[in-house]
């Protein structure tokens, strides 16, 4: 039964992916139903998720997705496999990412390259943080959704998947700022560098955002490279590269004394009227 499932779920993915997209406004994407903790009432939550209420339906995917038993995930991945609304796609998806047994994570992948951006980013999420699979990620930022080039940057700074640096400063040039939080994650010495030299090609905000990110990075280093970065967010104008001063001084230890934290609080003095 359930390789029958999984083959008829593949079977819509692929349907529904191969269809061409209509052009209309793009819809703000569903905020997630997480379950609340608490024994679950799977016969209940069953009943909703096949009823015709989508936020019944949504919280009961959310439920039976969140329970640590993967019996109880028996029903959402029969919905999933049928097809339901997308909001409870989303929701689903969600909840399955901190429970997913390897048949949950089947139906997950599936999803993946479904065509609803929301769909895709929760899937992404779930998939990438389960098995992590970097090929999916990295096709995965340069699609045209935004919120699902956000979880497949989002993924590859927790991941740290180097092969997805060349991706991420593109979308870094670009002005998005998961790209920025995901290269300032997985930055070390040389990559740091590559990234400060997208002074004056990247939008100052971003670049800051970047740069901060690593520097609020207990373990980042060495100090020459502090200071170097201290030095390019000085160049940086908004109240971004301030924050991320701000934020640097604010980790970093006053003694032994630091000249790249010295130096980030005669920045930070010198632009006080800048807020």
């Amino acid at each position: 039964m359930r390789k029958l499932l999984v083959a008829i779920l593949f079977g819509l993915v692929a349907t529904a992916s191969a269809q061409p997209a209509q052009p209309a406004r793009p819809a703000a994407p569903a905020r997630p139903v997480r379950a609340k903790p608490g024994k679950v009432d799977v016969a209940k939550a069953t009943a909703a998720l096949r009823g015709a209420d989508v936020a019944a339906a949504a919280k009961a995917a959310a439920e039976l997705g969140g329970s640590p038993d993967p019996a109880h995930h028996e029903p959402l991945l029969d919905a999933l496999a049928t097809g339901v609304h997308p909001d409870v796609l989303v929701a689903g998806l969600t909840a399955l990412t901190g429970t997913a047994t390897k048949t949950d994570l089947q139906a997950i992948g599936a999803y993946v390259r479904y065509r609803n951006g929301a769909v895709r980013a929760a899937a992404l999420r779930a998939f990438s943080k389960s098995i992590g699979d970097p090929t999916l990620v990295i096709e995965s930022l340069s699609v045209f959704d935004a919120p699902v080039r956000a979880a497949a940057a989002e993924a590859a700074g927790r991941m740290k998947l180097t092969a997805a640096v060349p991706a991420l400063l593109v979308l870094l040039d670009k002005g998005e700022a998961p790209a920025a939080l995901a290269l300032g994650a997985m930055a070390d010495e040389a990559l740091a560098r590559t990234v400060a030299e997208h002074l004056g090609v990247a939008p100052d905000a971003t670049l800051a955002v970047a740069l901060g990110a690593m520097l609020t990075r207990l373990e980042f280093g060495p100090e020459t490279i502090r200071v170097d970065l201290v030095r390019t967010l000085s160049k940086l104008s908004g109240v971004e590269a301030l924050d991320a001063l701000e934020g640097y001084v604010e980790i970093a230890p006053e003694n032994p004394p630091r000249q790249s934290r010295r130096e980030a609080e005669a920045v930070l003095k010198a632009r006080q009227g800048d807020r």
